[in-house]
């Protein structure tokens, strides 16, 4: 039923030694727990499904693409470490691709954590043989549990094995990283520090689909769909899938970081280390050709473009990520990025999100992002989103300094500030600090010249403003989708400001608007601008800036009548600045 080398060096753990001195009956309870948490891992299992794996699964995909830091070692750093995998997570395929992958490339089998949910019969055993143990959602309230589960990691430690687990928690819906739970950062540390022979090492690992099998379920339930329960058996139905293009997927080994014990306050190093890996998988995420396709396609509110349009802006952003040393898959290098692009766009025809138009009297050829897909689309968008949130906000700057609205570095760091407060609940951001120093690299690339300081930016000539407006143009838009999704909250919280009401309540007034604002008004342009978890989001924007307050009932009630006006009157501003920035970009350019 279970290895009972396994359970004994579980019981070896000091702090389930100490419980069980002073409460001896409890060794039955953690004899049960240890049985729904183990699974019985065996080597010719994994073998066996790498077989399968090459003759079923890899055939829904073009290929999987490792990238490792130059020099990296797996079999050295195994041997002086403690080795944690600390990936994203964006399908059910990432179980597959990642314990894959380091078998098939390094013969390295690794222990996955993986829901309580794919511990179903009989998929939960052949899981737990493939490396898989298992975890309960929740479990605060169970000191018992936390206990035997702290012992398990002692033992997989302890044995050497490799650790992977999905530091978000459970799959990303929108396609933009998750804050990370704390819950296994903290066990590692504990159990750890029982150790101490050797250093815990994490690897952060950015992973990027092209094509997500689960994409319309996704588009579902952010449209206000019901979740549907996941299973184990989802995985299998990958296998449904063989009439569809997947593309590849993409694995970036991030550089390690090294953890040797803690210092001070558990909670806080917790956090730290959650925050640090969660930051390093942000970096590495690289472009994928389907991201960068989405990028720019879904930035035109219309979608109608050319190939040479596309060509043209794509390679634009080529060029940024590569001054801003922004990863970029290889397919996506100068000499094979047309390739590459043209196949995304292949795959997404083929998989019915972009449709062609031939427009005969013209003699051109459009290609369209069905309205119904755009959400799907997103997905892709919202992966890579985070590299160019500075650049984004560049534009909105530039408009303001151009017109006059900015005119001292002190207003400059004001706008920037407010900036970043709209956007913090919807992406994790570098500090005020931290974006100016990024905001003057792109300045710089964008001049060909070192820029220090933001008040060196207040005195840049007309002509030099448009040479950066000319380098980020690409971003101009980038953010509009979210600008909309405020506009919309603001004004669904107005439509109920004479009431209390719920959350649901306004999510259904939010989305009622939206539709009709879509149908027939003048500011909303994206179809994609609606969607629930942004939405819901936008409350804990209203409540930070005191234009609501939540009641003890978990109703909510308008406190600032003043403020609510003003917001809406911005988030108006806001989009149809961005309009005036590309009609004055455009009259200017050649």
């Amino acid at each position: 039923m279970f290895s009972d080398n396994a359970f004994d060096i579980v019981l070896t753990y000091p702090k389930i030694k100490e419980r069980l001195q002073s409460k001896p009956e409890d060794a039955s309870k953690i004899k049960k727990l240890f049985e729904e948490i183990h699974g019985e891992f065996s080597p010719t299992v994994v073998k066996t499904a790498t077989a399968f794996i090459d003759a079923t699964f890899l055939k829904l995909y073009d290929g999987v693409n490792i990238e490792l830091p130059p020099g990296m070692d797996f079999f050295k750093l195994k041997e002086q470490n403690h080795i944690i995998l600390v990936p994203n997570h964006q399908s059910h395929a990432d179980y597959v691709a990642l314990t894959y992958s380091m078998f098939k490339k390094f013969g390295i089998p690794i222990r996955v954590a993986a829901g309580i949910n794919l511990n179903v019969f009989p998929l939960g055993q052949f899981f737990g043989k493939a490396g898989a143990f298992f975890i309960r959602r929740s479990f605060t309230a169970d000191q018992l549990y936390k206990l035997t589960f702290e012992g398990y990691i002692y033992y997989l430690l302890k044995t050497g094995q490799v650790v992977e687990f999905f530091f978000e928690g459970g799959r990303t819906r929108t396609g933009k990283l998750l804050k990370p739970k704390y819950g296994l950062f903290q066990m590692l540390l504990e159990a750890h520090s029982q150790l101490k022979e050797k250093p815990l090492l994490f690897v952060p690992v950015s992973l990027a689909h092209e094509h997500i099998p689960e994409e319309k379920a996704h588009a579902r339930e952010l449209g206000g769909g019901k979740k549907v329960p996941e299973k184990g058996t989802q995985l299998f139905k990958l296998f449904k899938l063989f009439n569809k293009r997947l593309g590849t997927i993409h694995i970036h080994f991030g550089e390690p970081i090294v953890v040797d014990g803690y210092k001070g306050d558990l909670k806080e190093a917790t956090q730290n280390l959650a925050f640090e890996n969660f930051k390093a998988v942000g970096r590495g995420m690289p472009i994928t050709p389907s991201s960068l396709l989405g990028l720019v396609m879904l930035d035109e509110p219309s979608g109608a473009l050319t190939w040479k349009q596309i060509e043209e802006r794509a390679l634009d952003v080529i060029e940024y990520c590569r001054a801003l040393n922004i990863p970029m898959t290889p397919s996506l290098s100068l000499d094979d990025f047309q390739d590459s692009l043209r196949s995304a766009l292949d795959m997404f025809i083929g998989n019915k999100k972009i449709e062609v138009l031939k427009r005969e009297r013209l003699n051109q050829v459009y290609y369209v992002i069905k309205d119904e897909r755009r959400v799907e689309v997103l997905f892709h968008k919202n992966m890579i989103l985070h590299h160019f949130l500075v650049p984004a906000i560049i534009n909105a700057t530039w408009f303001n300094v151009w017109n006059g609205s900015i005119k001292d570095g002190m207003q400059l760091t004001r706008f920037l500030m407010m900036k970043r407060k709209e956007l913090k609940y919807e992406f994790y951001l570098p500090t005020i600090k931290e974006m100016i120093v990024e905001a003057l690299n792109v300045i710089s690339f964008a001049l060909g010249r070192r820029i220090d300081s933001l008040e060196e930016c207040m005195k840049l000539s007309s002509q030099e403003l448009y040479q950066i407006a000319t380098k980020v143009r690409r971003f101009s838009t980038a953010l509009s989708y979210l600008y909309e999704a405020y506009y919309i909250s603001s004004l669904a919280v107005k439509y109920l400001s004479l009431e209390n009401f719920t959350q649901e309540r306004f999510v259904q007034v939010a989305k009622e608007l939206f539709n009709l604002e879509i149908e027939h008004g003048r500011v909303i342009k994206y179809p994609e601008s609606f969607a629930v978890p942004i939405i819901k989001d936008t409350l804990i924007y209203h409540q930070n800036q005191k234009v609501i307050e939540r009641n003890e009932d978990r109703t909510f009630k308008v406190v600032d009548h003043g403020k609510l006006d003003d917001s809406i009157e911005k988030f108006i501003r806001d989009l149809n600045d961005q309009v005036a920035i590309n009609l004055k970009f455009n009259k200017a350019l050649p």
